[in-house]
């Protein structure tokens, strides 16, 4: 619910409820630049603020609220006598604005700190805050500061200070854009655009006449529409300069009779018109009608009698063109003696701006390299902080590279690590089941070997068994059968080959898969060997007795052991001790292995 809108604020705290956003600001901002009341009663000013943070709660306007908080943080300025001490006071709000994440309101507080400075006569520092408070705007956006068409002007007036009227029209035109912060600062702005723009017509190109003049009505406007005759008429005098410098006498006759009658009117002791009856009496000079100039010459005369405080500059300026005008005049209606004296005065007067002109002249390049030497002084300290900065960050990009190179290679080295601990565990997963093939296939061809020698022996003792019996029935019929055909025919059973030549061949291929290699590092060993021979060692590799060996190549014992001599002479003495096992027997008969 909106705070109770009671009291002296009643109306004012009205008008802050039913604006826009950015109306609220600007409305906010008058009133405490304005109401007597807030100026001289911090309490007052106190409730105030909490009821137009009410206001910014209720209307969910966090700008209006921080705009609160900005001139109660300020309000201390009313107790501080001078302006470098307000400009401490705003340059800390400023800081403390920018902690906060507020660039918008340390931008102002940056703006108002140059305004001090500037009344200080700081110039340098004046120029350093207000422009990089205007930067700040510009990054901001202009449209985004309620408040924005002030700090443009009061930026603009301080060149105006300078006669830098080129960045007066710039700043000012700029101005124009946005809406007002208050009535008499919104003619001002087309007042002052008129004056600068006058000033490049008079001093650089001409053509610039017209548009001062569009500038002046534009204030005149603006002036009437809030009702203010005053400015009304100092625009209108504006305008009749402007039509002066163009020579178009009576059109400015006209503007300046216009702003004389509304300076009598309403000008009191804010303005006196007599810059502008003394400009009407030397038109009527040039219009040929001497007495209407002699008129306006006393009108002008008396006003500048009457004047109380005039400026010292503008008075010498309207001294100087009475004389030039009076002078004329005289000599015109033919008293040469007076127009004389007038322009003995003009002379002495026009020394006196002279002299004045040229120390303001050697006054103003002399604040001006004061404040070139400030910007280049904070120039160069920005450019050794923004170096500082480049170097840090080039330092800190370099460091973030490099960790992050570091890194790279880190995860790059597990990835690595993994990659060969994956690696591994499959080639030991090969290698496992390479071993368990090999295995498996060495059981397989030692089972098929077994099975073959298994089944050489199921024959011999096939024969053995055959043998017995014909001995048993030789001997049991020994008279009626042939002794001679039964012991011939035992004998050839007895001296029948097991291995037969394909056999051989079988037990060859089988052999080989369980003793890979065997017979070809038989033949290097003993490169003469006799295939008799490797038969020989074959089957005592596989740890067959003489007789198993005898019954299966078909040959006798004794022949076995003849074999067996001749392979030891071969390998000799110190031969091979391997094949040296193979061919010695053991007790049992059995060859060792």
């Amino acid at each position: 619910m909106i705070p109770a809108l009671t009291g002296r604020a009643g109306p004012f705290l009205q008008k802050i409820s039913h604006s826009s956003s950015s109306a609220r600001v600007i409305h906010l901002l008058n009133y405490f630049d304005t109401c007597q009341a807030v100026l001289q009663s911090e309490a007052y000013a106190f409730r105030v603020l909490r009821e137009v943070d009410g206001i910014g709660i209720e209307k969910r306007d966090a700008r209006l609220r921080r705009y609160a908080r900005f001139l109660k943080d300020s309000y201390a300025k009313h107790s501080l006598s001078t302006d470098a001490q307000q400009a401490d006071l705003f340059l800390n709000l400023s800081r403390q604005a920018s902690e906060r994440g507020d660039p918008q309101i340390a931008a102002v507080c940056r703006h108002i700190v140059g305004q001090f400075y500037f009344n200080d006569q700081q110039y340098g520092k004046a120029f350093e805050h207000m422009l990089a408070a205007n930067k700040a705007f510009r990054k901001i956006g202009y449209g985004r500061i309620p408040a924005i068409s002030r700090y443009l002007y009061e930026l603009a007036f301080n060149y105006y200070h300078f006669s830098e009227y080129e960045k007066v029209v710039e700043l000012l035109t700029e101005a124009t854009h946005y809406p007002p912060y208050n009535p008499n600062l919104d003619i001002q702005v087309y007042n002052t655009l008129g004056m600068a723009t006058t000033w490049l017509a008079a001093t650089k190109d001409s053509t610039l006449y017209s548009q001062a003049g569009l500038s002046y009505r534009k204030a005149i406007e603006t002036a009437g529409q809030y009702g203010d005759s005053l400015w009304v008429g100092i625009a209108i005098g504006n305008l009749a300069n402007v039509y002066e410098n163009q020579h178009e006498w009576a059109k400015s006759l006209k503007y300046y009779l216009a702003s004389y009658q509304i300076g009598e009117k309403f000008g009191g002791k804010d303005f006196s018109p007599r810059g502008e009856a003394l400009s009407i009496a030397s038109l009527y000079l040039r219009l040929g009608q001497p007495d209407s100039c002699r008129q306006y010459l006393r009108h002008a005369l008396n006003l500048a009698r009457i004047a109380a405080d005039g400026n010292r500059f503008e008075d010498e300026y309207f001294w100087k063109n009475y004389y030039d005008t009076a002078r004329k005049y005289y000599w015109i209606i033919g008293e040469a003696r007076q127009a004389y004296a007038y322009f003995d005065s003009l002379s002495v007067v026009e020394k006196q701006i002279d002299k004045r002109r040229r120390a303001e002249q050697l006054s103003m390049v002399q604040k001006k390299l004061l404040i070139q030497k400030h910007q280049s002084e904070v120039e160069a300290l920005e450019a050794g902080q923004q170096a500082q900065r480049r170097q840090f960050w080039l330092v800190a990009v370099g460091l973030a590279l490099l960790a992050g190179m570091f890194i790279r290679l880190y995860y790059l080295s597990r990835a690595r690590r993994r990659q060969e601990r994956v690696i591994g565990a499959e080639k030991e997963k090969s290698l496992r089941l390479e071993k368990q093939i090999v295995e498996e296939e060495l059981r397989n061809a030692r089972a098929d070997l077994s099975d073959f020698v298994e089944n050489l022996n199921e024959k011999n003792a096939l024969i053995d068994a055959i043998s017995a019996q014909l001995e048993q029935f030789a001997t049991t019929n020994s008279e009626t059968a042939a002794p001679t055909s039964l012991t011939e025919a035992r004998q050839k059973l007895l001296n029948s080959t097991l291995l037969t030549p394909d056999d051989w061949e079988e037990f060859r291929r089988r052999f080989e898969r369980v003793h890979p290699g065997f017979f070809w590092q038989l033949r290097t060993q003993i490169p003469d060997v006799s295939p008799a021979e490797e038969r020989l060692l074959a089957l005592s590799q596989l740890r067959l007795d003489t007789r198993q060996m005898s019954r299966m190549l078909g040959i006798s014992p004794q022949s076995i052991r003849m074999t067996r001599y001749r392979l030891r002479k071969k390998i000799g003495a110190e031969g091979h001790g391997y094949l040296a096992e193979l061919l010695g027997e053991s007790p049992s008969g059995s060859v060792t292995n």
